[in-house]
């Protein structure tokens, strides 16, 4: 009589399949997210003139060698010096020459001030960071890419990146590189068309900033206004009339008490970065989203979108780190910077 096969016991075979099953979302994970790799831009630029920052008045048809209508269009921008207007406007917080102290700084074209606040206490208590921010010149306010490389992988610490960009300030961004989908408008170019799920945010050359939903966006019209940065993580944390909101379209997790950066608009020329600590027992626990909404709405904010958190939180100024980040931080994808450009 021949011998019976042995047969592996069902906890065993369902073990392997599950080391299997892990090996290969592990291999593929750190060969799509890990695995640095740079991507290809689109390469359209949103202000083809790159003087004034307004809407485009006109746009014109373009031709191919053979005469044929392309269907694409080249800009045609008002020349109105806007930079002067906001010069003016504001000019109670610029200064002639460079000044700088432990946290302001102001300058003929950028007025920054920084502070500090601590709110509740106990389990409640929590600690943010707000740079008010005045630009005469929109281009003052850029965007930066790790290893100044558009890709997915690439990521450095924020100060690292904020001496290399020659920043004066820095927050970290939307972490466009943890995947393929989000738009993705840097410094006036168009690197990423395709839109996901999540709410945009649109800074225009014009100083305006608008946030969208996904199901409200359309990146086509973006570079048609003159998109000079668009940021695709979200959500918005404010509504059309700038009151908080209590409902957020994201993912469940996103909005329970975390450290948080956000950027917010008051008006043309006039923004506020703001990064909150948490994660910290005794300094600072965080915000939820709906809290970080009333945040920005006590600010007197007319918009505000919320960008990476988490460890990611960290804000830079004057070549040193602001904030305490969670876990000590952690590199980043890119970064929100203000720069002399003249």
């Amino acid at each position: 009589m021949k011998d019976k096969k042995k047969l592996m016991p069902v906890w065993l075979l369902i073990a392997i399949d599950l080391v299997i099953i892990a090996a290969y979302v592990g291999g593929f994970y750190r060969f799509y997210y890990l695995t640095s790799r740079q991507l290809e831009s689109s390469g359209v630029k949103t202000n083809t003139q790159d003087q004034a920052y307004l809407p485009p008045k006109s746009t014109t048809g373009t031709t191919d060698t053979a005469g044929n209508d392309t269907g694409e269009s080249t800009v045609t921008v008002d020349t109105t010096d806007t930079t002067e207007e906001l010069r003016t406007k504001f000019a109670a917080h610029f200064t002639d020459t460079v000044v700088s102290n432990e946290n302001s700084y102001t300058s003929k074209d950028i007025s920054i001030e920084v502070n500090q606040y601590t709110e509740g206490s106990g389990g409640n208590i929590v600690t943010y960071y707000v740079a008010d921010i005045y630009v005469a010149d929109i281009k003052c306010l850029q965007s930066g890419f790790a290893d100044n490389t558009f890709g997915i992988g690439y990521a450095q610490d924020l100060i690292n990146m904020d001496e290399s960009l020659n920043a004066i300030l820095a927050i970290n961004g939307d972490y466009y590189g943890n995947g393929s989908q989000g738009v993705v408008i840097r410094n006036g170019e168009v690197y990423r068309k395709e839109n996901g799920n999540s709410d945009v945010c649109v800074l225009y050359y014009d100083g305006t900033m608008k946030t969208y939903t996904a199901a409200d966006f359309n990146t086509e019209e973006a570079i048609a206004d003159n998109a000079y940065q668009a940021w695709s993580f979200g959500p918005r944390l404010l509504d059309d009339n700038g009151n908080s909101m209590e409902s957020f379209t994201t993912n469940s997790h996103i909005k329970e008490e975390n450290p948080r950066t956000a950027i917010g608009y008051y008006e043309p020329g006039h923004y506020a970065f703001v990064v909150v600590d948490g994660r910290q027992s005794g300094y600072s626990y965080g915000l939820t989203l709906t809290q970080f909404s009333k945040l920005f709405e006590k600010l007197g904010c007319k918009a505000a979108y919320n960008l990476d958190g988490g460890k990611s939180s960290e804000m830079t100024f004057n070549d040193a780190l602001v904030n305490r980040p969670a876990g000590g931080g952690r590199e980043v994808s890119d970064c929100i910077i203000l720069k002399e450009v003249r």
